[in-house]
């Protein structure tokens, strides 16, 4: 009877076991694609305005941080989209840069982006906001 048990026992750990990794294997892709989606949306945003992504127009942000013009107020919210998913991706990834690198051209958009990084319309938005790791990887790419 204690055979029964035991082997009873040992057989709910098993499945228990197998049961979680298939979840979190599940749970892992499912982050995955929700990452994806978030990129393809940004990157829809990007087509649709053009000079979000141009670094012509994007240079003249110090000069324009404080404008009113809608241009400048939907670059502002774009750059936000931007380090908030580039924020997402690199938590995915534990701040493996290779990894994040292989998945995005994370330092090139780091360095298009990098006035409004620098000069967020709100004072200390970013170093308020972002975690020590983001900062850090971010700083790394602007030296």
């Amino acid at each position: 009877m204690n055979m029964d048990l035991t082997s009873a026992a040992i057989a709910t750990l098993i499945s228990s076991g197998i049961a979680t990794s298939v979840t979190l294997f599940i749970n892992r892709g499912n982050n995955l694609k929700n990452l994806n989606d978030q990129l393809d949306n940004i990157l829809k945003i990007s087509i649709q305005y053009p000079y979000l992504e141009n670094p012509k127009f994007t240079n003249t942000w110090n000069e324009n941080r404080d404008s009113s013009d809608e241009i400048y107020l939907r670059y502002d919210n774009y750059c936000n989209l931007v380090f908030n998913y580039i924020e997402r991706i690199c938590k995915y990834y534990k701040y493996d840069e290779t990894k994040i690198q292989n998945h995005i051209n994370i330092r090139s958009w780091i360095r298009v982006h990098k006035d409004c990084w620098n000069n967020p319309s709100v004072p200390y938005e970013n170093s308020d906001c972002y975690s020590t790791e983001l900062k850090n990887l971010i700083n790394r790419f602007l030296q």
